[in-house]
């Protein structure tokens, strides 16, 4: 995998800068037929990735947000990109909440990550078997790993920003201390792997370019990941884009189980 994680971070670095330079030169956000903002930054960053990884990989499958399947989804890999993770971020001109995300599944799970966050100069990027690792800048790779917190009280809980108040107030009742409300999934595991955070939950499904190159970075960093209803986090190749399940959580391991639990227990509805 180390050709393929030095095309991935080559790429994601090439898409963040397309990104900054539209930031810096100002834009304006359409909307998409589900009413998710898209920009020229979005667009640019996801050409620089499908006819990057096409050109480097052209056997393999290849999914994007703003482009769909571009390559046949029954391949034995496959690139799941998201261009711009938190367009919404982006657009709003917040400092934080939008990164570059790139991952690789082999044989439907999770192999290869890499999260980007251009602003901050920032990466993030797992190989299965080889650890979960962050450069900054110029700085050398320092090797990730989560707490090994296991009391409520010491696990702070990080959520999207679109996660109703009432909702969230039910977590922070449990004991978790407020770990912030952020945008964007890699970022919010980048919170968990660096020990920022014990605890990620969202209350809505997301899409496998959301959640792919975060999975293997937090599984790498020791994490964990499951629907709140229990059953695991699955990738299903064939046209589909989206996990099964609802709502999912993420964590540092040590009550993984448990606070699946206190979740259910705490939250009314479906999962």
């Amino acid at each position: 995998m180390k050709h393929e994680l030095e095309v991935a971070i080559a790429l994601a670095r090439e898409a963040g800068a397309a990104i900054e330079q539209v930031r810096r030169a100002g834009f304006e956000a359409r909307h998409k037929s589900d009413r998710s903002p898209v920009t020229a930054a979005d667009l640019a960053a996801d050409k620089i990735l499908r006819e990057g990884l096409t050109a480097a990989f052209p056997a393999d499958g290849l999914l994007t947000e703003e482009s769909g399947w571009v390559a046949p989804p029954n391949a034995h890999r496959a690139w799941v990109i998201d261009p711009l993770d938190g367009t919404n971020a982006f657009v709003d001109g917040a400092i934080r909440g939008y990164a570059v995300q790139v991952g690789l599944l082999v044989d439907g799970a999770p192999r290869l990550g890499v999260v980007f966050e251009p602003r901050f100069d920032r990466l993030f990027y797992a190989v299965a078997g080889q650890g979960a690792w962050l450069a900054t800048g110029g700085a050398a790779p320092t090797r990730l790993r989560v707490s090994a917190h296991a009391k409520p009280s010491e696990m702070p809980v990080v959520t999207s920003t679109t996660m109703p108040a009432e909702r969230r107030q039910r977590l922070l009742d449990l004991g978790f201390p407020d770990g912030g409300r952020l945008r964007s999934v890699g970022i919010k595991v980048g919170e968990l792997v660096t020990g920022r955070a014990d605890i990620y939950v969202s209350d809505h499904p997301v899409k496998y370019w959301d959640s792919c190159a975060p999975m293997i970075i937090l599984t790498e960093a020791g994490g964990q990941a499951a629907h709140v209803d229990g059953r695991p986090m699955t990738y299903v190749l064939g046209g589909q884009v989206h996990h099964d399940g609802g709502a999912f959580y993420m964590s540092n391991g040590p009550r993984h189980e448990a606070v699946g639990e206190a979740l259910r227990a705490a939250w009314d509805g479906p999962w």
